[in-house]
């Protein structure tokens, strides 16, 4: 049963999501810049950085965990690219709660580091990162003071 979830789980991250959040992307973006952002705020943020080659703006949506007041991170799959232009760190501006905020986001694919991170997660959105810890990146996103 484990590896048929497992499977499934695996067949929508690299199938399926790839297909369709590029067209969801945009709507979760409005919402979350409407008044009606409570509907998915307490579960997805938006990152916003620029592309370090083509420095042309990205507005990332991702399902969150809050580490600490300030400090907001999530898990992605290493197959997706965009979280390769945070390496480093870079300045960012984070849409929280319905709020736009300036931050600091930076990317890891340390292991322990990604281990850690799925083991804060609690059990709904360990479902969607559902990849063995040496496929995940994770990023996080602190805001400035």
């Amino acid at each position: 049963m484990h590896a048929t979830r497992t499977a499934l789980a695996r067949w929508l991250m690299n199938r399926v999501v790839p297909a369709v959040f590029p067209r969801v992307n945009p709507l979760i973006l409005r919402v979350l810049q409407s008044p009606l952002h409570p509907l998915l705020s307490w579960y997805v943020a938006v990152v916003r950085f620029e592309g370090k080659r083509t420095g042309r703006s990205y507005d990332v949506p991702f399902a969150y965990h809050r580490v600490d007041e300030r400090t907001v991170e999530c898990l992605t799959n290493r197959r997706s690219i965009w979280w390769r232009n945070l390496r480093g760190g870079t300045q960012s501006s984070l849409l929280f709660k319905g709020r736009w905020m300036p931050a600091h986001a930076e990317s890891s694919v340390d292991f322990t580091a990604v281990v850690g991170a799925m083991h804060r997660r609690d059990w709904p959105r360990r479902l969607i990162m559902n990849v063995p810890p040496t496929d995940g990146v994770v990023v996080s996103v602190t805001v400035d003071v």
